[in-house]
């Protein structure tokens, strides 16, 4: 049978109009099995750890907080296990990192600013300031990054 018989024995000759309602059934069908297979969770593990937020079979994936038993806690977003995403890293010593994670390292536009004051605004590439700018606590420039290489302005 020619696929255009398919659509005559459909009651509707010439129209596209049962595979159009098949597409949309297979998209709902789609959807709620992926929101089946997400929940919300809150976990304390035994190290200390505890991670609160969104998974998917049974991994972190979504928005979450993780905290470490030691005091560094992230808040943002989680793909297969790994920051990844937008989010924030604060570590137990009040210095934080705010931006871009890629599988659970500093990576793309973020700012680190330490506890102290100093602050480093720019580009990251693997938990490494790449391209960007230095602040002192009172807001002057104190050197630059350009591919990886300090260059102090003092």
């Amino acid at each position: 049978m020619a696929i255009s018989g398919y659509f005559r024995l459909a009651g509707e000759a010439g129209s596209i109009a049962p595979m159009k309602r098949l597409l949309v059934l297979a998209l709902l069908t789609w959807c709620l099995v992926s929101a089946a297979r997400a929940e919300t969770v809150s976990q304390t593990f035994a190290n200390a750890d505890s991670y609160v937020g969104e998974t998917r079979d049974g991994v972190f994936h979504g928005q979450g907080t993780y905290t470490w038993g030691m005091g560094n806690k992230y808040v943002g977003e989680f793909e297969n296990d790994k920051m990844h995403g937008q989010g924030t890293f604060t570590f137990d010593s009040g210095d934080e990192y705010v931006g871009q994670m890629k599988e659970g390292k500093f990576h793309g536009q973020g700012t680190y600013t330490w506890s102290g004051g100093l602050k480093f605004t720019g580009e990251w590439v693997e938990n490494h300031k790449w391209n960007g700018t230095v602040y002192s606590q009172f807001g002057t420039v104190t050197g630059t990054f350009a591919k990886g290489k300090w260059h102090s302005a003092l």
